[in-house]
């Protein structure tokens, strides 16, 4: 149920911006909690927030670690500090301050690695010489492609579907969904790389979408699980290319 006390969020609200990306995972009941699909729905299209809204996103089991791991390495007590939700998200220099060994504790112990088999603990534990970053990417690449952290088939095209893209907006269709040119994941000779420019058909978080008005023809924009999350100003559009390939690097290594 939705607080009583209920307030509209700005485009830079950590909280709403967090919603934003979590919300078409959970959705499709791929994390978060599942019986809240509904308020989630509301928060990320809305951008009305109540404290149901840190809430629900507190108890992702994943996603709220990861911004607690950024936020205590960087000396910020909010884990939803827009700063914070974006260094996940889209990267940004907060990631640089995360000390590996801090990382590979994290996921050891708070993402429980430990209870997989030694084999495939080892595989992602020998990465860490290579510097990845607690990024959304490596732990979509790496983590969840090497342990089996989430109970669904890992194929190409669900990673590729988790991985927060990005694309430059050509049209506005017909349909209510954003027509842009964009990349995908693909394997060569064993290497995942990101493709040359593809076209996507982008949908909006709801037929209200709050940041729907923000959009014209020329922005670039991110999104995950096929869903339009925020419009990226260049810093953002250079930062995600940059933590995504570094992603890349580190496991293709």
């Amino acid at each position: 149920m939705f607080s009583d006390q209920k307030t509209a969020a700005s485009s830079s609200s950590g909280i709403f911006l967090c919603s934003r990306y979590a919300y078409p995972p959970n959705s499709l009941s791929l994390c978060g909690p599942l019986n809240k699909k509904k308020d989630m729905a509301y928060y990320s299209e809305t951008a009305i927030l109540d404290l149901g809204a840190s809430e629900i996103l507190g108890n992702f089991s994943t996603l709220y670690p990861y911004l607690c791991l950024i936020a205590y390495q960087n000396n910020f007590s909010d884990p939803f500090d827009p700063l914070v939700v974006e260094a996940y998200w889209l990267g940004n220099q907060l990631l640089e301050k995360v000390r590996i060994k801090s990382y590979a504790d994290h996921l050891i112990d708070k993402m429980e690695l430990k209870k997989k088999s030694p084999g495939e603990l080892k595989r992602l534990v020998n990465f860490f010489p290579r510097s990845p970053k607690p990024h959304h990417s490596f732990h979509v690449l790496a983590v969840w492609r090497r342990t089996g952290h989430l109970n669904i088939p890992h194929t190409l095209e669900t990673m590729d579907a988790c991985l927060i893209n990005w694309g430059k907006i050509i049209a506005f269709n017909e349909d209510g969904t954003i027509k842009v040119t964009t990349q995908k994941l693909e394997d060569v000779a064993g290497k995942l790389h990101l493709t040359k420019k593809i076209t996507r058909n982008i949908k909006y978080q709801g037929k209200s979408d709050a940041l729907k008005s923000d959009l014209v023809k020329g922005d670039y924009l991110s999104y995950h699980w096929g869903y339009f999350c925020q419009k990226l100003e260049v810093r953002q559009l250079i930062n995600l290319k940059y933590y995504t390939n570094l992603s890349l690097q580190v496991i293709n290594s």
